[in-house]
């Protein structure tokens, strides 16, 4: 069992059971009490080999890749507040914002620069081309933030080595409270891991 003072330690790194882990019913970023539940899936990666494409395989083991990912996806249910729950957290459609304003803002800003370059040669006034360029250029780097930037509850929670052989995975928590909770919580099944390890 762990000792409460070692999870109240400077270690953020907790290794529990993955079978028997449990969350607090707070928010791990604010500690307000929770009012949503926010369903985090992690899948075990198995080595460097997990990062090949199934585009390269043939078409049968396509099928095995997929089996196999399916099987090694593990999915939490987190209870946060409402300020940092479902509606805040990064989806697959938030990240699309960021290649679709990549492609839709390019050619403007293309367009400012190539009017730029004209008034340079061609002495003409460069301030309004210059002003729509940096426009389009501070919008396309506000939705890139926007939709690539870890939200409240990405930077609190953040799951590493997870394995369904050993039955464990690391949570690393960054709110010291939140962290003494979680290992009463888990009590027997949880051990603090330093950083070292």
């Amino acid at each position: 069992m762990t000792d409460v003072t070692e999870c109240s330690s400077e270690n953020n790194k907790v290794r529990t059971r993955l079978s028997k882990i449990k969350f607090p019913d707070r928010c791990p970023v604010c500690m307000d009490p929770a009012e949503d539940l926010v369903f985090i899936t992690i899948i075990e990666k198995y080595g460097p080999d997990s990062y090949d494409s199934s585009s390269w395989t043939k078409s049968d083991d396509k099928t095995a890749v997929a089996l196999q990912a399916s099987q090694s996806a593990t999915t939490f249910s987190v209870p946060t507040c409402m300020a940092h729950g479902s509606k805040s957290v990064r989806t697959i459609r938030t990240r699309l914002v960021s290649v679709v304003g990549f492609f839709v803002l390019f050619y403007p800003i293309i367009f400012y620069l190539l009017q730029i370059n004209l008034g340079i040669i061609y002495s003409r006034p460069l301030v309004e081309p210059i002003i729509g360029a940096l426009f389009f250029v501070a919008l396309l780097v506000l939705t890139i933030l926007y939709s690539l930037v870890p939200r409240a509850l990405e930077r609190a929670l953040k799951f590493e080595n997870t394995s369904r052989t050993k039955d464990s995975v690391e949570v690393v928590i960054l709110n010291r409270e939140y962290r003494q909770l979680f290992c009463e919580m888990n009590g027997v099944f949880t051990e603090v891991v330093s950083d070292e390890q």
